[in-house]
Parts: C-alpha cells; structure tokens; sequence
C-alpha cells in the first residue's frame, strides 16, 4: 500500500519529469525535495504556506508526519540509505515547536561548508565529494537531505557494444548491456495520453526494482519520462510482455529462435551515468518556493524570531547502470537567510575585561548629573575568600 508521503513525493518527480526539456540528459529526486517542503511549511504561513501545500500535494500537519515516515521507510528500506540534516547558526534562536517536528538527532551548529560536505561524503559513502556550490557566508540555517541506491541485479548483465543503425543516434556505438530472461512480463506497454510507454523492470537482490522507459519518438522527453513514473501505479490500460504479439510499441522487436524451447524476453541497455545539479529556485513555482524565497520580509515565523527567507535551493546527483547493478546518490540543501534585513538586536556574543588602567563615571540617573568620575591605576588586591551567605550575593 502506497503511503502518503511517497505518493507526495512521487507526484512531485512526476511534475518536475514533466518540465524536462528534450534532448537534456537529467536525473532528478522528488523524494530528496518532498521532506524538506514538508518540514519548511510547519514554519511558513499564508501565501507561503499555502505554495508549499501545492507542491506537497496536501495539507501542511499530515505533510509533515508524512515526511517522516518517508525517511523512516527510506533509513531501513534494503538498498537505500538517507539521512536529514539541519545546522542552524549559534546566534539563531529556533522556535521550539517548530524543532520538534525535526527529528531531534539531525540538529547541528552549523560551522561552515567543509562540515556540510563532509556529512554528504559520509552518507552517500563517497558517491558525492559534498555539494559544488558552497552556502552563502550569511546562511542561518541550512536543511538538508541525503539519498542513497545501491542494488546488485538478480540476474547480471553482459557487457557488450551496442551499434545503432536508425534514430538520433544513427551510426553511433555505445558501450551496452544484454540479458535474456524467461520472464517476459518483466516488460510491459502502457497506454497514456501521451501514446504507448514501454517499460522494462529490472529487479535487484534488494527491494530495489530500475524500470527503463522509452515512448514514441516524437512525443516530448518530459511526457514520456512523467508517463514512466505515474503510469505503472495508475492502473490504465497495459499489456504485458506475454501478451505481445506484433513489433507495435516503442522499442520492440519480435523475434523468432527455434533453438529455443521457450520463448524469452531479451533486453540491450546502454550502459549508462548521468550526473546533474539542480537550482530548484529556477523553478520555484513547481516546488512552491516562489515567495518563500523574497528576501524582503519574514517569510518563516514560525521558524524563529529573526526575519527568515529561503536564499538558495540546490540538488545534486549522480546514477551508474552497470552489468552488475545500480547505485545513485543525491543530495537536496535549503539554504535560509535573514529576511528583511538583519535585525538590530542581532549581535554576536560579547566579553569585556577591564584589565589594564580605566576610568569610570558616577551618574544620578534620573537626572543625568555626573556625580563624580575617576581613574584607576592600581585595583585592590585579592580579598581573603570566605563563604557567602543567602542575601550577600545580590543582582547588580
């Protein structure tokens, strides 16, 4: 059963796959975005809140238990690790209701970008050396998530070459994959607004499963890519890879072998990486961070205090699709900002010690006479020690 967080998420990939661009390689994760919205609209109100509950796809309180079981899921699921992180400058004073909704062990100080990547590295066990593009130096807080995927097939791959006869690729070799398998239902065509989807479900040892999907050629890479993600959990009209008889979908070929007693489904795949950074602020509508990100007024109050903005929004990622599995990595940072100007109350911490020659002041306060004022050459020394009593240490 699907749960409310991973239909979020998935709605949200569908949505960005939809807006990809033809010819423009990518790889994408809804899921790395989807906790993080949930989390930044607990602290947002208004036309903030209200961005953010589009792109999640539902109400903010439900979002946000949402987005916990969906990193949950994601911790113990075989095959994947994640992880969330929220450093927060020492002089920024987080409301407690809002740092309870955060997962208690994911809270940092935050003490400069070198931190940040090193965590990456960590959790994606060196598949991403941190993020390219370091936080801005008046970043207050940043929140962050990290995703790993990494399964061995079932049945491996043979690596071969891969000549290419008609398309865009015409007279063009790549690098390639072949399997045979008797399971031909690991194929199947899927009936879309957008024309036929093929896909082919490569299984992992672990509860990971790679579907590959190619559409018509004329219809748009980001249709064609969305269909791939929504059509298997929409229960529209397909046909399985027994069911086929004719060579009338995308990428298929019928092909006859009497060496055979059964009949198979054979596959070659490019092997393939893609690597991609995202400015997701570029796309702030999709991910309801338009005004969540004007810097000219507090946007998250019930974050803090401090006027706050989103100042940046990044995701990077790396996939490999090899003859022996599968491993992605993908890392999704929020960098908040003071918003509206710092405040003029905030400051750093200050110390002072009087420790050499000083001057001081006698003042009546309520009508301003100095009274008398001095300098001091030569403090007292040291008074014997000896215990105080209740009412000798008195308030200043």
């Amino acid at each position: 059963m699907i749960t409310e967080g991973v239909a979020g998420a998935n709605m949200l990939t569908a949505r960005w796959a939809a807006a990809v661009g033809d010819g423009e390689p990518t790889v994408l994760s809804g899921a790395g975005v989807w906790p993080l919205l949930a989390y930044l609209s607990s602290a947002a109100e208004g036309v903030e809140r209200a961005e953010l509950e589009q792109a999640l796809g539902m109400p903010t309180a439900p979002a946000v238990a949402a987005a916990t079981e969906l990193l949950d899921l994601l911790r113990s699921a075989t095959g994947t690790h994640a992880a969330l992180g929220l450093w927060v400058h020492r002089l920024l004073r987080l409301h407690d209701e809002w740092l309870r909704a955060v997962p208690a062990d994911s809270v940092e100080v935050l003490a400069g970008a070198e931190v940040f990547d090193a965590w990456v590295r960590k959790h994606t066990d060196g598949l991403l050396d941190g993020m390219s593009t370091p936080p801005d130096p008046d970043t207050l807080l940043i929140l962050a998530t990290v995703l790993t995927v990494r399964t061995r097939w079932q049945e491996p791959f043979l690596d071969g070459v891969l000549g290419i006869e008609d398309g865009p690729w015409a007279g063009r070799q790549f690098a390639s994959l072949h399997r045979w398998t008797q399971d031909r239902d690991r194929l199947a065509v899927y009936d879309t607004e957008h024309g036929q989807v093929t896909v082919l479900s490569v299984d992992g040892v672990s509860d990971i499963t790679v579907d590959l999907v190619i559409g018509e050629p004329d219809v748009p890479t980001g249709a064609v890519l969305a269909a791939g993600i929504t059509a298997p959990d929409a229960g529209g009209p397909r046909r399985l890879g027994s069911q086929l008889t004719a060579a009338d979908a995308p990428g298929l070929r019928l092909e006859s072998n009497a060496a055979r007693s059964v009949p198979v489904l054979s596959a070659s795949v490019p092997r393939f990486t893609v690597s991609r950074e995202h400015d997701l602020l570029a796309d702030g509508e999709l991910f309801g961070l338009l005004t969540v990100a004007r810097p000219d007024r507090q946007r998250l109050p019930g974050m803090s205090d401090t006027p706050l903005a989103v100042g940046a929004a990044r995701q990077e990622l790396t996939a490999s699709f090899t003859a022996e599995g599968f491993e992605a990595a993908v890392a999704t940072r929020f960098d908040v900002m003071v918003g509206g100007g710092l405040p003029d109350q905030w400051r750093d911490d200050v110390g002072v010690e009087f420790d050499r020659p000083f001057g001081f002041v006698v003042r009546h306060r309520p009508s301003g006479l100095v009274m008398l004022a001095g300098w001091v050459t030569e403090p007292d020394p040291p008074l014997p020690v000896r215990e105080f009593s209740r009412g000798e240490d008195d308030d200043f």
